[in-house]
């Protein structure tokens, strides 16, 4: 059966609106730039900077104590009849007290996301760590005495060398951490 539209408006197809250059989701061209979407920084500068500032404050206001009690050390040390290099103990309680203040000033400058704060940081631990394995080799002879043996002192001396050295490399990545895992978001 066939109906009849009998008394109905016949039906238009018209499309209305404002027609578009491009369609949706097209850049423009050939030209046109994908849009780049820059998500947060890191949390992990700020982080690691906060603890870099609070152990170079903490160790830095020990090394000064160790720095006012230098003289007396040297004394004690001369009075039981071992013989130590002064001017080297001033000079490695200076570096002492000097090199924690530093990595706090690195750690402000990696809390504000600077890639130079983490090198400092780093020149800084080189810098103490030369300085310890200096006084290793000099105090060798000291160790020796302490323990009447120069096998023993020698030893002594090995076994300090290698936890300096373990101790700045442990120290040198935890600093360097914000480099390796997030170097996008620091600045230059």
């Amino acid at each position: 059966m066939e109906e009849a539209n009998e008394g109905a408006a016949p039906e238009e197809t018209t499309l209305s609106g404002t027609p578009n250059a491009a369609p949706a989701g097209d850049d423009g061209g050939a030209y046109g730039q994908p849009a780049v979407m820059v998500g947060p920084k890191s949390s992990l500068p700020k982080i690691m900077g906060i603890l870099m500032m609070i152990y170079g404050v903490l160790v830095g206001l020990m090394g000064v104590l160790a720095l006012a009690v230098t003289g007396d050390s040297i004394s004690e040390y001369e009075n039981i009849g071992i013989e130590v290099n002064s001017i080297f103990m001033w000079v490695q309680a200076g570096v002492g007290a000097v090199v924690p203040f530093v990595i706090a000033y690195a750690g402000n400058q990696v809390r504000n996301y600077q890639r130079s704060g983490v090198m400092m940081g780093l020149y800084a631990i080189g810098a103490q760590l030369a300085v310890s394995l200096i006084g290793t080799v000099l105090f060798a002879d000291a160790m020796a005495e302490i323990a009447g043996d120069s096998a023993l002192g020698a030893a002594a001396g090995g076994i300090g060398a290698f936890f300096q050295v373990f101790c700045a490399g442990i120290c040198g990545l935890l600093v360097a951490l914000p480099i390796l895992a997030s170097a996008d978001s620091l600045e230059d």
